[in-house]
């Protein structure tokens, strides 16, 4: 057991003794050496990311230029609609009505001629019944002809 006491006891020292302050020193002269190597070449590399960075700016700015037009322009045209859209609608009413009136005598037209056409009908039916007439009568005709002979 004795043992174990001095083991726990040397296991316990040791991270308080001497090697850790030995360490922090020389983690720090080598940490100062490693940024004042990198110092410079970040530094070269600071004036392409800004040179970079404001091309992309611009590039940006003038993708929402080209929005700025487009909305100006899309702007624009709905307004001139927006203007000329009651005289666009007068002028669709009037072609509406001039379009009625073409089609009203169109029918009246259509509608004679039907009559026309209705009357000739008639008057055929009225020939053939007369001509049946006829036709019976020169038959009754040619019958007493017949027999008076």
């Amino acid at each position: 057991m004795a043992e174990a006491t001095t083991v726990q006891s040397t296991v316990q020292k040791k991270p308080a003794s001497r090697k850790a302050p030995g360490r922090r020193a020389a983690t720090r002269k080598t940490a100062a050496r490693k940024t004042a190597a990198k110092r410079p070449v970040a530094r070269k590399r600071a004036a392409p990311k800004s040179k970079v960075s404001d091309t992309m700016k611009e590039v940006m700015y003038a993708q929402l230029g080209v929005y700025g037009k487009l909305y100006d322009e899309v702007n624009t045209r709905v307004s001139r609609v927006r203007k000329d859209a009651p005289k666009q609608w007068n002028e669709l009413v009037k072609r509406g009505e001039r379009v009625q009136r073409d089609l009203e005598k169109a029918q009246k037209d259509l509608g004679k001629d039907l009559r026309k056409q209705v009357k000739k009908i008639e008057s055929r039916v009225e020939l053939e019944e007369r001509l049946d007439k006829v036709r019976d009568a020169v038959k009754k005709l040619q019958k007493r002809v017949k027999k008076a002979a």
